[in-house]
């Protein structure tokens, strides 16, 4: 049975190593460093697509978070909206265990 995506998602933050936002992300992401991509629900529509474009061009999968960028930033203990994170180690957790 699959943890609750918070618990992974914390675990990934405490023991991996990801970046969070989506400057960070997207040159992640055209780095080719990237396992995974988390986005939130609220994430803007031109915004979601330009990720959504690099991600599939570079075959990273995106992982939905059905929840706004206020309480992913919350999971991630930050007092901030974080509407992207981008997984470069998913240390002990198993969030790459939510890949669709």
């Amino acid at each position: 049975m699959k943890p609750d995506i918070e618990k992974a998602i914390n675990m990934a933050m405490s023991t991996g190593k990801v970046r969070m936002g989506y400057n960070d992300v997207i040159k992640s992401v055209l780095n080719g460093k990237v396992k995974a991509t988390i986005v939130s629900s609220n994430l803007p529509g031109n915004i979601a697509e330009e990720l959504k474009r690099s991600c599939e061009l570079s075959k990273i999968p995106i992982i939905s978070y059905e929840k706004s960028g206020k309480e992913l930033g919350a999971v991630c203990g930050r007092p901030h909206k974080v509407s992207t994170i981008a997984i470069l180690d998913p240390g002990n957790s198993k969030i790459l265990e939510y890949i669709e």
